[in-house]
């Protein structure tokens, strides 16, 4: 509570400093105009067949506008299997979603992404990253400041010999954001790792639907950034300017343009654990 006074009256201080100011200050806040957002996460579920597969197209809005994102229609959305040319033609739906129910995964094999859209093209290159079953989920409780607080570990092995990366997505009955987690084996190759999920809303009954994704580096060091900046809770007026998160979808015609999202291509392993 004493920190909380001292941020308070740090803020205060800060406002009365420029509310003294006599000149009036116009700030232009820049805006760089929208920007393409793509959304290709190629999920191969184990025991399915994977052929059925969704990428998302949209425009980005100005910073202060409350309206969502444009979705995009009329592109051309390709995916190729590298070492055999095989392509996968994502038919448009018209509002922003491209589907194909053709596509075939393969692990450890790299996929090339092609958009065309308003005479320019994107491209991406991604690899196939398998993923182990999942051994068992144990719960716990954690104490917390002032309650405790339930806590389930999804545990897993880990390939022995080999750089492996992993993404937890965890869904509660408790609450509707999507929580996610992302893990490296640096320090556990070899090993049963495990992924943790908490949320102190957790009671005995709610429902828990877990997903473990196969990720490249490429993509842990991209959601890793993700994650972190989200839950910042902001540091005050003065904290670090957040890092750049840079997608791996770029327009080789411009290499200044901007574009948001990622392509990667999980295979995935999902349960639903109920509270106990």
């Amino acid at each position: 509570m004493k920190n909380r006074y001292k941020n308070i009256a740090l803020v205060l201080i800060v406002i009365g400093l420029f509310s003294s100011c006599t000149d009036t200050v116009d700030v232009d806040v820049p805006n760089g105009g929208s920007r393409l957002v793509v959304e290709a996460s190629i999920n191969w579920e184990k025991g399915t067949s994977g052929q059925t597969q969704t990428i998302k197209l949209s425009q980005s809005t100005a910073f202060f506008d409350s309206n969502p994102d444009v979705p995009v229609t009329g592109a051309s959305v390709i995916v190729t299997k590298v070492d055999d040319g095989m392509q996968f033609v994502f038919e448009d739906q018209n509002n922003g979603d491209y589907i194909t129910n053709t596509f075939q995964p393969e692990i450890d094999k790299t996929y090339t992404l092609e958009i065309l859209y308003n005479n320019e093209t994107y491209v991406a290159t991604e690899t196939l990253t398998p993923v182990t079953d999942i051994n068992d989920i144990e719960q716990t409780v954690e104490g917390g400041f002032d309650d405790d607080e339930i806590q389930i570990k999804v545990f897993f092995d880990d390939p022995i010999g080999i750089d492996n990366f992993y993404l937890g997505e965890f869904n509660s009955s408790v609450n509707t954001l999507l929580t996610l987690e992302a893990l490296s084996d640096q320090f556990t190759d070899g090993n049963e790792n495990f992924i943790e999920f908490d949320n102190e809303d957790l009671v005995e009954g709610a429902t828990v639907d877990i997903s473990v994704y196969g990720i490249s580096e490429q993509y842990y060091n991209y959601i890793d950034i993700l994650i972190e900046q989200s839950e910042s809770d902001g540091g005050g007026p003065f904290q670090t300017t957040p890092v750049q998160l840079k997608g791996n979808c770029i327009n080789p015609n411009n290499a200044d343009e901007e574009v948001l999202g990622y392509f990667r291509l999980s295979e995935v392993v999902r349960t639903t654990y109920t509270i106990q």
